[in-house]
């Protein structure tokens, strides 16, 4: 019989080889192969992950993000938005990513691009393509119905708006340093739109209702399954999103389609169900007997970013290593916001990420030069969270 820890590096260097396809995929079948290895009860495993009403709200919920996102993208409002801001070029440059990358949708780095290389035909390709991808994420480190941000909240136990409340100040950073680096020396002009700050925020609602009304709800009723708070709320933004946008219910269907929906619920299930694996194979016991220091933590949440392309994977396996070595239940909030910035930092200049790839084709160029101009800033932040995480261990 192989050790469960060497059936864990064995299942996870698989999951890192092939985790550029599909990943609730991949993830499924890892867990599969993890649970053989580690003789553990597949069937009592799978139950208990299908009986767990949070988890099936909370995939329930992460379908519905990106329908809301397609409509959002296929009736213009997400480009009305964007055009009724009506801002300076360097503004619309950092903007119009941004906004766009609240939209969960395949290939979304796609749909910011045309916009950004039309608001400016003079600046570098490679500098674009750092653009799209550096603000097209900023935000989403910090909305509060991001998956990943969710999954982080559901491991960790933490609220999931603390976990926003402590991500603004990498956030900031992250705003200042692009525009330092990469914004700056670009030549400004008006973009000739015609400012409609109603408009604005009327095409906002769709986007921050969700997540205001999952915040009342957590803050204000005690419930069992707080999921369901961001369920409704998701809900109620899909309604408002359809009003706005024209269209029927039954528009949902061919959105549903086109977003390929099914990939959402299924990593879930297929990431908790990993999840649950490894917490019965007795692996993460084992890993934290080795006692590892946290700086190790950051380093491989830094690197595993980079190999997967993703945050939640990455997140799936820190997080229940570290309440192992550490014997408790719910992580220290600062802990959490140092492991996750390196994830983040390291998922944002690995070539895998879809993004990535996406604006490097858009704008005919390649990796190597790209990330002449993502290095700097990615690892200007990195540098500080090290930092950061030194002055914090002092104090």
């Amino acid at each position: 019989m192989i050790p469960p820890w060497a059936s864990f590096l064995l299942v996870l260097i698989l999951i890192l080889i092939f985790s550029k396809y599909e990943l609730c995929i991949v993830l499924s079948i890892g867990a599969l192969i993890f649970a053989i290895l580690t003789q553990i009860d597949i069937l009592a495993s799978l139950i208990s992950i299908f009986t767990n009403f949070s988890i099936i709200f909370l995939a329930i919920a992460v379908a519905i993000i990106p329908i809301l996102g397609g409509i959002m993208e296929e009736s213009g409002l997400m480009l009305e938005l964007v055009q009724k801001m009506n801002v300076s070029k360097k503004i619309s440059i950092m903007v119009v990513p941004a906004f766009f990358g609240l939209l969960p949708v395949a290939g979304g780095a796609l749909m910011s691009a045309p916009i950004l290389d039309q608001i400016d035909k003079e600046v570098d390709v490679n500098r674009k393509v750092a653009i799209n991808v550096w603000f097209r994420h900023v935000l989403i480190l910090i909305y509060p119905i991001s998956s990943a941000m969710i999954v982080a909240s559901v491991l960790t136990g933490i609220s999931l708006y603390l976990i926003f409340i402590a991500l603004m100040p990498p956030f900031i950073l992250m705003v200042f340093i692009g525009y330092f680096i990469l914004v700056k020396n670009v030549k400004t002009n008006e973009v000739p739109y015609e400012r409609d700050l109603k408009r604005v925020f009327r095409n906002m609602i769709p986007i921050i209702i969700a997540p205001l009304i999952d915040f009342i709800g957590r803050t204000f009723f005690n419930v069992v399954i707080p999921e369901i708070f961001l369920l409704i709320g998701l809900i109620v933004s899909l309604g408002i999103a359809l009003k706005f946008a024209n269209m029927k219910i039954t528009n949902i269907k061919n959105i549903a389609k086109k977003m390929k929906i099914w990939r959402f619920p299924l990593l879930i299930f297929a990431m908790f169900w990993f999840l649950d694996v490894f917490i019965r194979s007795g692996v993460a016991e084992e890993i934290a007997s080795l006692n590892l220091s946290f700086i190790l933590f950051i380093l491989l949440g830094f690197f595993l970013g980079f190999a997967t392309g993703r945050i939640q994977l990455p997140l799936s396996i820190l997080i229940p290593i570290y309440l192992s070595q550490f014997i408790t239940t719910i992580m220290p909030l600062m802990e959490l916001i140092f492991l996750y910035w390196s994830i983040f930092l390291g998922y944002l200049i690995t070539p895998i990420h879809p993004c990535v790839a996406y604006s490097i084709n858009y704008f005919e160029t390649n990796y190597k030069n790209v990330v002449k101009h993502l290095a700097i800033p990615i690892f200007l932040c990195f540098f500080i969270l090290l930092l950061t995480y030194s002055l914090f261990r002092l104090f």
